[in-house]
């Protein structure tokens, strides 16, 4: 006869809540701990614990006997049997929940299923497009039909997405003629007038290389004081071929290949040489493995959405990356170094062009037991390869022969040019000196002969270096290597093998290696291929981000199984599909986001309560997305604002000392790790170590800054005095329309003519300075307005 309480504990575990908590409390916590080993990816012990069934026939689970279960004793052994191997125990929490479950007969739902093929999951999918599920703008389509019954809120006022699209495209807000001019523009491509001019400004590619050198990680070079750690130090040449990459519309197919691999690709194209900065920039100087590990975690997060870097000390807990795919993805990069090729500057330290190259073609790559470079694997051979469950059939590498002039970069046209310039400008200075000193000393009765013999020793040297580089130019032009004894004349321009390579000096001065491997180009073309299905998916999320402000995957650099699922799936794929047809073009996916009924739509929830209420997160896309302005923008716009912003382009970095008083744009600061503008960093500037989203902190510093620092102050009396107004209700409109890119409400208007008078009369001085003095704090309470540093 049962007693009441063992009927009871039956009737618990016969129970669908039992079903249930094994779905809230057992399964997650085996999914977390133990499917890694135990699930699809691997069987460790020929054992599952992903079904109940798989548990149950291994014998790892005993119903209603949680003493007498295998998993009960191993996740309570305190030797090494113990499990999960690696990370804490489980806490005696997890224990009791798994107790009460086995005891409790270790039911599982009807459907219980075991864990689907990571190679099924959706980012390993082939990109197909799909076909809108209306008319019209395909964007608009997708996210219509995902709404359901969610009533969007009506488009933004025709100033709002001026200000929106200005500040999204070039990052610069709309002055008030342009904002007059398009208000009155009533042609119907209006707007889409306006998004080509955008489009084809330069600031474009400032505004935009901005946002992907983020994501690359951009950052000048820094160190202990003077000394070179990380990165190098004339990477900014990187960041001027981003600009200009992205202002010309250069695909990012091409991007991408040349960031990679443009050594091999474009051996002797400095131009295209300098997109390896973005290969210089995780330089480190005290450790190779550390440097390696940056470049794989990043290439792996920035450019295919992957924590590959998870596998370094064991396989991947979620995705199907081996920690031997991890080798095999350092191994492509194994073999490359950076240098420094000479500029016409000939000056390697001040003007250098830092650059990737294969300096060691025939580099092991060490397999490290559980990522510990000090226990390395002695046994293992690692060949260069990419995950098995991406590429198959592996990687086709071929070796690039170098021409002579990746070999010997100082024989350049351009390079000899300037040695020639240089002498020949050394030759004239000199026989000025020689003219002035025979001038001098015919005044006191002609030269004497020690003066005569030193003047023309002097003419002399001075020709014979102008002949020597003429004679260095030759070779250059004729593809030859000059003679040893001409080439010693002009440092560092030909590399030739030192007899001692024993020592520092030998070892820098000795010849390139004529041959390249092919690896990262491989890697290049294999990453930028259509047949990839992870690339574009990650690019064109990132530009979504950047646009609608909340990505379609909100990891965006987690697309694996750990990673979250697209809100919208189908528009991400028709997005990345249209972004590869359309040769990977971003001022063509930039056109189609921006002229989206979706972008246009106003960012105030005024009117949709019960969408607000429903989906408040706006996943439904209902209303477009406030965002704050990034550090750069809020500081360029109160520069473009007052009239003194220098659009000067491109050259090395504003030092650190000198950023208070430049007026160029902020991106050409000097950024590291060690050096940061106060501004830009209250306002949550790029994280130089990592930045795949820029974070939007509200903290009392930023209105501190914007009210008290000088340049704030200043930046706001110079916008007061470049209105024009007669009387207190115009200023106030043009002030708004300015600052703000909208007009004032009729009770700002009033409230703020009232306050320049009460400003105005507490003010001291004539009357004309007392009105300048009240306009210009009006202005400066308006650029602390949220309006102000919020994009609607």
């Amino acid at each position: 006869m049962r007693t009441p309480l063992a009927a009871l504990a039956l009737l618990a575990a016969a129970s669908p809540a039992v079903a249930q908590d094994y779905r809230k409390d057992v399964q997650p916590l085996l999914r977390e701990r133990c499917y890694a080993c135990h699930g699809v990816l691997q069987q460790k012990a020929k054992l599952r614990l992903d079904t109940g069934a798989a548990m149950t026939a291994a014998g790892a689970v005993v119903p209603g006997k949680a003493a007498g279960s295998e998993l009960i004793a191993r996740v309570t052994a305190t030797d090494d049997t113990r499990m999960p191997p690696e990370g804490h125990a489980l806490t005696a929490e997890q224990v009791a929940k798994l107790r009460a479950w086995i005891d409790g007969g270790a039911k599982v739902p009807a459907d219980d299923r075991p864990e689907p093929d990571p190679r099924d999951h959706w980012a390993f999918r082939p990109v197909v497009k799909p076909t809108p599920p209306a008319a019209g703008n395909p964007i608009d389509a997708f996210v219509v039909a995902g709404r359901g019954k969610l009533t969007p809120v009506g488009p933004a006022d025709k100033r709002v997405l001026l200000r929106r699209v200005y500040l999204d495209l070039i990052g610069l807000p709309p002055t008030p003629a342009q904002q007059a001019a398009f208000e009155t523009d009533a042609r119907p491509d209006a707007y889409e007038r306006v998004v080509d001019e955008l489009l084809a400004s330069p600031q474009y590619g400032e505004r935009w290389a901005r946002h992907f050198l983020d994501i690359w990680r951009y950052s000048d070079w820094w160190g202990l004081g003077a000394e070179l750690r990380n990165s190098q130090r004339h990477v900014w040449r990187w960041r001027d071929w981003a600009v200009e990459a992205f202002a010309a519309d250069v695909g990012y197919d091409e991007m991408v290949r040349q960031m990679l691999a443009a050594d091999e690709l474009y051996p002797t194209d400095p131009l295209k040489l300098r997109a390896t900065g973005y290969l210089a920039r995780p330089y480190f100087l005290f450790n190779r493995t550390t440097w390696l590990d940056e470049v794989v975690e990043h290439t792996g997060k920035g450019l295919m959405g992957l924590t590959t870097n998870c596998a370094k000390c064991h396989d991947h807990k979620y995705d199907p990356v081996t920690q031997t795919d991890y080798y095999r993805l350092r191994a492509v990069f194994e073999p490359y170094q950076l240098r420094t090729d000479l500029t016409p500057d000939l000056d390697e330290v001040k003007a250098g062009l830092a650059r990737a190259f294969d300096a060691n073609p025939d580099a092991k790559t060490p397999f490290h037991v559980r990522g510990d470079e000090r226990t390395p694997d002695k046994t293992r051979v690692v060949e260069p390869g990419l995950p098995r469950f991406l590429a198959p059939t592996g990687l086709t590498i071929e070796p690039v022969k170098l021409p002579l002039l990746a070999v010997q970069p100082g024989l350049r046209p351009d390079i000899a040019a300037a040695h020639v310039a240089k002498a020949s400008a050394a030759a004239d200075a000199a026989k000025l000196r020689a003219r002035a000193a025979a001038k001098a000393q015919a005044v006191v009765g002609g030269p004497s002969l020690g003066v005569v013999l030193a003047l023309e020793k002097a003419t002399k040297a001075a020709d014979d270096a102008l002949a020597a580089a003429r004679e260095f130019e030759g070779h250059a032009k004729a593809g030859t290597v000059p003679p040893p004894a001409l080439a010693q004349r002009f440092p560092g321009a030909v590399r030739t093998r030192e007899s001692n390579l024993d020592t520092d000096a030998a070892a820098k001065a000795r010849p390139y290696p004529t041959t390249s491997t092919g690896r990262r180009t491989a890697l290049a073309r294999w990453l930028t291929d259509r047949s990839n299905p992870l690339t574009a998916r990650v690019v064109v999320n990132h530009v979504w981000l950047r646009h609608v402000g909340q990505p379609l995957v909100p990891t965006v650099f987690d697309f694996g199984r750990k990673g979250t699922a697209p809100t919208h799936p189908e528009l991400l794929d028709w997005l990345a599909a249209d972004f590869m047809e359309h040769g990977w073009s971003f001022k063509h996916l930039h056109r189609v986001v921006v002229t989206s009924g979706v972008y246009r739509l106003s960012s105030s929830a005024k009117g949709a309560e019960a969408s607000a209420a429903a989906d408040p997160e706006n996943r439904k896309l209902w209303r477009m997305n406030p965002t704050r302005m990034t550090a750069q923008t809020i500081r360029d716009s109160l520069l473009h604002l007052s009239g003194e912003l220098d659009l000067t382009r491109g050259g090395p970095p504003i030092p650190l000392a000198e950023q208070d008083t430049s007026r160029r744009r902020a991106m050409y600061f000097f950024q590291s790790h060690n050096d940061h503008h106060k501004l830009l960093s209250i306002f949550d500037d790029a994280n130089v170590l990592d930045c795949y989203r820029r974070t939007e902190s509200v903290v009392p510093q930023q209105a501190l800054a914007l009210w008290n620092s000088g340049f704030a102050i200043g930046a706001a009396g110079k916008i007061a005095g470049r209105i024009p107004a007669a009387d207190d209700a115009a200023f106030v409109t043009a002030a708004f329309e300015t600052v703000l890119g909208t007009t004032p409400s009729a009770a700002e208007l009033t409230a703020c003519v009232e306050g320049l008078a009460e400003l105005r009369a507490a003010n001291g001085g004539a009357p004309a300075e007392r009105t300048r003095r009240a306009r210009a704090l009006l202005v400066q309470a308006l650029v602390n307005h949220n309006d102000f540093v919020t994009v609607r």
